[in-house]
């Protein structure tokens, strides 16, 4: 289940920065949103690379069953 389990972490990962991207680009320029959030939507975009590696390196690391 853990290689299952890193090739899902892997998909979902992927398959939300489309839409982090978004949000960034609706939020950033958008006066009603809080500096905090614009930020926070800014910054979650590169903490995704490390998290997809990780799920990669477990991907690699577990055992075909």
């Amino acid at each position: 289940t853990r290689r299952l389990g890193a090739l899902a972490a892997i998909a979902l990962f992927v398959g939300v920065f489309p839409g982090n991207v978004n949000m960034c680009r609706l939020w950033f320029n958008d006066p009603a949103k809080p500096l905090p959030m614009r930020l926070g939507a800014v910054a979650r975009l590169p903490l995704q690379i490390p998290m997809i590696t990780e799920a990669l390196k477990i991907y690699r690391s577990s055992k075909p069953q």
